[in-house]
């Protein structure tokens, strides 16, 4: 695809997910807040963009990345695929390039990789905070299962490490299960979903975080039954809120997940080309520098976003509601 360059030369930023919405829902939320902080956001006027598909695979992430090289990015933002973002970082951490990511939540990414900045939460938050929510509902058997995906199976490992430290039991087949567990990409999820429940199991099943969609779909009698968590939003008023005003004016509709994560990101990445910094100077501003957004601030403790938070939704006749215990 061939660049898009802003009048005025400024940070060259390199953007890279999966983009086809027939693929995947969340490249349509993607591309959608890019074009909302294309509109709203003064700082990325000056940006020069090179948008390349990921494939949500490892092997094409590594592929992108090296023309991300080759081009001579500053920085490159995307990557929601654990698979192609753990592939496509090593690279940029070679080449001294950062690596922003609203959706990539497998561990190893900002743990083995020093140039990664993640604006949600990671497999062990998401881990931690699922496990304790089953202890406080008493289900203290748990059978976990994964896709295919290199997300889903880490995050798998990561629930299967939090259970043990938090004294709950993993079992191996799910008619011994107090609650079922499937982390995963979207589909999927679904079909996992779908399938338990047309199988006759009425147990309470538990789906990660990319789950947490409209295109997971609704349910008449799954209150109490079916569960996501997802990335939830801070507190604060107005946080929330802003991004939602913002996708509603331009949209008439709610955003769906990962687009304030999304727009998150394009905030800072605003913060970074109004200081008119360039790759060498790019990590330290992101380690070190608290940014001042819309959203609420932004800093990071070794590529993790300090205040990320997740949620439990529960699917209904309407979509996905938060359960509030």
């Amino acid at each position: 695809m061939t660049p898009l360059a802003s009048p005025v030369p400024g940070l060259r930023v390199g953007v890279s997910a999966l983009f086809d919405p027939h693929d995947t829902p969340h490249a349509r939320t993607f591309m959608r807040a890019l074009a909302v902080a294309r509109n709203c956001v003064p700082g990325l006027a000056r940006v020069q963009w090179h948008f390349l598909d990921d494939g949500a695979n490892a092997v094409r992430g590594a592929e992108v990345a090296r023309h991300m090289i080759d081009w001579k990015a500053d920085l490159v933002i995307g990557h929601f695929s654990s698979d192609a973002a753990l592939s496509a970082a090593a690279l940029y951490r070679q080449a001294g390039i950062a690596l922003l990511t609203p959706a990539a939540t497998i561990d190893r990414l900002t743990l083995e990789h020093h140039n990664a900045f993640r604006f949600g939460p990671s497999d062990r938050q998401l881990a931690g905070d699922l496990v304790n929510w089953l202890a406080s509902r008493q289900w203290h058997r748990v059978h976990v299962q994964s896709d295919d995906s290199a997300h889903g199976q880490a995050l798998c490992v990561a629930i299967c490490e939090a259970l043990v430290r938090a004294g709950l039991l993993r079992v191996e087949e799910p008619e011994h299960a107090d609650v079922e567990v499937f982390a995963g990409r979207l589909k999927p999820s679904r079909e996992h979903w779908q399938a338990r429940r047309q199988a006759g199991s009425n147990r309470p099943l538990v789906l990660t975080d990319d789950a947490a969609s409209p295109y997971l779909g609704c349910a008449e009698d799954q209150r109490g039954k079916t569960f996501v968590i997802g990335f939830g939003t801070p507190d604060h008023p107005g946080n929330g809120c802003h991004a939602s005003a913002l996708h509603q004016t331009f949209f008439a509709a709610e955003p769906h997940t990962y687009f304030r994560e999304s727009l998150l990101m394009l905030y800072v990445l605003a913060e970074l080309a109004n200081g008119r910094l360039y790759a060498g100077q790019l990590l330290n501003a992101l380690q070190h520098t608290t940014f001042n957004t819309p959203l609420g601030a932004v800093s990071f403790d070794r590529g993790e976003l300090r205040g990320a938070m997740t949620c439990v939704w529960t699917p209904g006749p309407t979509g996905l509601t938060p359960v509030t215990r």
